[in-house]
């Protein structure tokens, strides 16, 4: 079985926490085959994160063609890019995504208008907040879809991160009806769904792949799913892709897709 971690980041991050060399170790450590380095590229910039990502990016990909030299008999090391907001800054998205120097586009929502960082600027407090944020993240998320030059929309369950002590259990079935367009619209389009396995070690306790989700975008002709740890740090790098794998299985997929020079190619998780 070939383990692949499509969505990860390091020190070329804002918040990550680990060279190429150190994620790449950590990787090889868990057993990964096909890896991916995705940094943070924010269109409607909260943390600074694209001046950050702009003052590095020539170093970065200097280092990137260096580790995937050192690296090349153990792993396969993959240049991607994760794009915030990029439906607020189409055309600049677009020319972003093209430039030539990526495998592998995720589209991702961290915020939403106006400019409001899903993690800090909501209290998560009531069933209502939830259902708003959620009910906005979902119109934003059509608009992505319709309007991104991406290859992967990242972590549809990002928001859920949050709502620990409000809703009363980890599972987007609460929003069902705002996911299924979405989960058509995606599968449509022929953007990979990820199944972000960050929630494997956070409060939710596995990745985000519910047997409905996974059931529903098959039906609708969705056949390319991403599988990635968004590890900021070495040791979180792998964690809960197997678990997912499993997911996968029940859900009807025997397959996952990694990008290569954004070219979609299936891998089989049997």
């Amino acid at each position: 079985m070939i383990l692949c971690d499509c969505h990860n980041h390091s020190w070329f991050s804002f918040d990550g926490r680990g060279s190429i060399d150190e994620m790449c170790a950590g990787a090889w450590a868990a057993g990964v085959s096909i890896f991916a380095l995705t940094e943070h590229y924010e269109f409607e910039d909260m943390d600074d994160a694209t001046p950050y990502y702009l003052a590095r990016h020539e170093r970065r990909l200097k280092e990137m063609a260096e580790a995937r030299h050192r690296w090349a008999d153990r792993l396969e090391l993959l240049c991607g890019i994760e794009m915030g907001q990029a439906h607020t800054h189409p055309e600049e998205a677009r020319a972003l995504a093209n430039c030539g120097a990526f495998d592998v586009v995720i589209g991702s929502l961290h915020g939403i208008r106006p400019k409001r960082d899903i993690y800090r600027d909501f209290t998560y407090a009531t069933l209502d907040e939830c259902d708003m944020v959620y009910q906005q993240y979902f119109d934003e998320a059509m608009e992505l879809i319709e309007t991104g030059d991406i290859d992967v929309f990242g972590h549809f369950d990002y928001p859920l991160r949050m709502m620990r002590t409000c809703v009363p259990e980890a599972s987007m079935l609460r929003w069902k009806d705002r996911m299924l367009p979405f989960l058509k619209a995606l599968a449509d389009s022929g953007i990979a769904l990820e199944i972000n396995t960050s929630g494997a070690r956070r409060w939710q306790g596995r990745p985000g792949g519910e047997q409905w989700i996974l059931e529903a975008y098959r039906s609708y002709g969705g056949k390319r799913i991403a599988v990635g740890s968004d590890a900021h740090r070495p040791a979180d790098v792998g964690t809960g892709i197997e678990m997912a794998y499993r997911q996968l299985l029940s859900g009807g997929f025997d397959s996952v897709t990694v990008f290569r020079q954004r070219r979609p190619e299936q891998i089989s998780i049997r």
